[in-house]
């Protein structure tokens, strides 16, 4: 529910005359339309307490792949992450301040450098897949069965391609 940033007046629902509301006030829903076109209320949210942060980091950090994390972001991580009000979090030495930012964007940096690891080893594992030629045994099957005009899967493993063989050769 919105609030009264300015004296307002105003008849809520069920009420035959007009109500003077201070400001700090609730807001009724009916009268919110009518309180905004006045400048009595103001649908932006009251501003977050502001964080103190660093003169040592830089305003933007440069992960795997593209991701930049601004500063700005990275001190709202600490700041979550030291559990402290805002307040508590301002009162802070500069030093460590400096330190819990720098704590975060290392966690950042390898969290990256894990991703990064995951994603190229996936590649190599699909690659392997798809590169995988098939064994000698496999080979001389892929040819009978080729001879004998038996339908078959190339992708098939060697004792599917033997059953497919075996049984295409008793019809």
């Amino acid at each position: 529910m919105a609030h009264f940033i300015k004296p307002f007046r105003g008849v809520p629902k069920g009420e035959i005359y007009p109500v003077q509301f201070l400001a700090g006030d609730p807001c009724p829903p009916e009268l919110e339309a009518g309180a905004l076109s006045v400048g009595a209320i103001t649908l932006s949210p009251a501003p977050a307490s502001i964080l103190l942060g660093s003169d040592l980091q830089p305003a933007q950090f440069y992960f795997e792949d593209g991701v930049e994390v601004l500063l700005g972001d990275v001190i709202a991580l600490a700041h979550g992450a030291s559990g402290l009000s805002a307040e508590d979090w301002n009162a802070l030495s500069a030093a460590t301040r400096e330190s819990a930012i720098a704590e975060v964007v290392q966690r950042l940096s390898a969290e990256a450098d894990e991703k990064k690891a995951a994603a190229n080893a996936a590649a190599v594992a699909a690659a392997a897949v798809a590169d995988e030629t098939p064994t000698d045994a496999k080979a001389a099957l892929i040819v009978k069965l080729e001879a004998s005009n038996i339908p078959f899967d190339k992708r098939w493993g060697v004792e599917k391609l033997a059953v497919a063989l075996a049984e295409g050769k008793k019809d």
